[in-house]
C-alpha cells in the first residue's frame, strides 16, 4: 500500500509539471499586450530646413575676346564701375590695317556694282555677271563688317554696373582667346539658391516667403523662380529666393540656412514607436482579430512625438505601438490600451 501511494503522488506531480503556463492564446502561442491607436487624419503645419547658398544678382568672369597684347589697364582691383566702362585696351594695330584694308575693297565693291548694274540693264554683259558682281559686293560687306567687330573687341568694357574682383592681367601682358581678365560682380538684388526633397516639390509656388539666418541675423526673401525639372541624381527641386532690402554684410557665396513653412495638410500620424524597419523599408503593425498584421507603410515628415504616414495605413485603422514588445507578423495580441 504505501509503494501504491508513492506511485500516484509521482504521476500528479508530472502532469502539473506538463501543463501549459498561464498567459498563452490559443494552440499554446503567446499573446502580447501592446497599447494602440486608430488611425485619424489630422492637420499638420510644416517646415522644410536647410542650407542654401547666396548668389549675386549679376556675376561675369570677363574674359579676352581675341588675342593680342595688353595695352592699356583702365581699372583698379577691387573697384566700382558703371555699365559700358572701359576696363582694358589691347593693341589694335594689325587689326585696325584689317579693317581699313576691307572698307577700301567695300568702296571699290560698290563702285564695281554700280557700274555693272547699268551694264547689266543695257545687255551689255551676261546675267551670270552681274550675279558675281552682287556676290563680290556681299563678302566685301560682310569683311567690313567683321574687321570692325574685331576691332571693337580690343576694348573690353564692363557688361553691367558692379564691383569689380582681383585683376589676372598687367599691362604688356599678351592674351589668348578666352584669357581670364576679372570678375565683376552685381550685388543686389541678392538672391540664395536651395533644394528641398521632391515630396515638397509639388506644394512649392513662386511668391511664397521664406526665412534665411546666417550668424543669428534673420533675412526675409520671396521666392522668385523653381526649376523646371527634379535634379535626377539628388531628386530634389532648385528653387531661388530673392531677399528684401541689400544687407551689406552678406558676402555672395556664403551659406544661409532657411526655413520654409509649407500650407498645411491634412495627413496620418502614428506614434514612433509604432515603426520599424527592414531590409524592405519603413513597417507597422495593424492589429486585425486578435492578430498583429505587418504592414509596409511609407514615410512623410517626421516630428518629435509623431511620424506621418503617407501610405499604408487607413482611416479608422488600428495601429499597434508595439514598442519592444515582441510582436510578430501573425502572432496573437491583445489591445491593453487604446491611446486618445
Amino acid at each position: 500500500m504505501p509503494l501504491l501511494c508513492l506511485l500516484v503522488f509521482f504521476l500528479i506531480s508530472c502532469s502539473k509539471s506538463d501543463a501549459p503556463k498561464g498567459g498563452a492564446g490559443r494552440g499554446g502561442a503567446q499573446t502580447v499586450s501592446v497599447e494602440a491607436i486608430i488611425a485619424q487624419p489630422e492637420q499638420l503645419k510644416n517646415s522644410v530646413r536647410g542650407v542654401g547658398i547666396l548668389v549675386p544678382s549679376n556675376e561675369v568672369e570677363i574674359q579676352a575676346e581675341i588675342a593680342g597684347k595688353v595695352e592699356r589697364v583702365y581699372f583698379k582691383d577691387g573697384q566700382s564701375v558703371r555699365s559700358g566702362a572701359s576696363l582694358v585696351k589691347i593693341e589694335d594695330d594689325n587689326l585696325r590695317a584689317v579693317m581699313y584694308r576691307a572698307d577700301a575693297k567695300l568702296v571699290l565693291a560698290r563702285s564695281s556694282a554700280e557700274r555693272k548694274k547699268k551694264q547689266y540693264n543695257a545687255g551689255a554683259i551676261s546675267a551670270q555677271e552681274w550675279e558675281n558682281t552682287q556676290a563680290d559686293l556681299q563678302i566685301a560687306e560682310a569683311d567690313s563688317i567683321d574687321a570692325a567687330a574685331n576691332l571693337r573687341k580690343t576694348l573690353i568694357s564692363a557688361p553691367f554696373e558692379g564691383r569689380l574682383g582681383i585683376s589676372k592681367i598687367n599691362r604688356g601682358k599678351r592674351l589668348s582667346v578666352g584669357d581670364q581678365i576679372v570678375k565683376i560682380v552685381q550685388k543686389f538684388p541678392l538672391k540664395v539658391d536651395f533644394s528641398v526633397a521632391d515630396k515638397y516639390a509639388s506644394t512649392m509656388k513662386v511668391g511664397m516667403e521664406v526665412e534665411f539666418t546666417r550668424n543669428t541675423e534673420n533675412y526675409k526673401a520671396v521666392i522668385d523662380a523653381l526649376e523646371s525639372s527634379l535634379d535626377g541624381s539628388t531628386r530634389t527641386l532648385l528653387a531661388r529666393a530673392i531677399i528684401n532690402g541689400q544687407p551689406e554684410e552678406l558676402v555672395p557665396g556664403a551659406p544661409l540656412e532657411f526655413m520654409l513653412n509649407l500650407p498645411p495638410r491634412m495627413s496620418i500620424t502614428v506614434p514612433p514607436e509604432a515603426i520599424g524597419s527592414d531590409a524592405f523599408g519603413s513597417n507597422l503593425y495593424l492589429y486585425k482579430g486578435g492578430k498583429a498584421q505587418l504592414a509596409r507603410i511609407e514615410i512623410g515628415t517626421r516630428f518629435i512625438d509623431k511620424v506621418e504616414v503617407l501610405d499604408g495605413v487607413f482611416i479608422g485603422d488600428t495601429v499597434l505601438c508595439v514598442g519592444a514588445s515582441p510582436v510578430r507578423n501573425g502572432g496573437n495580441v491583445e489591445i491593453s490600451r487604446i491611446r486618445r
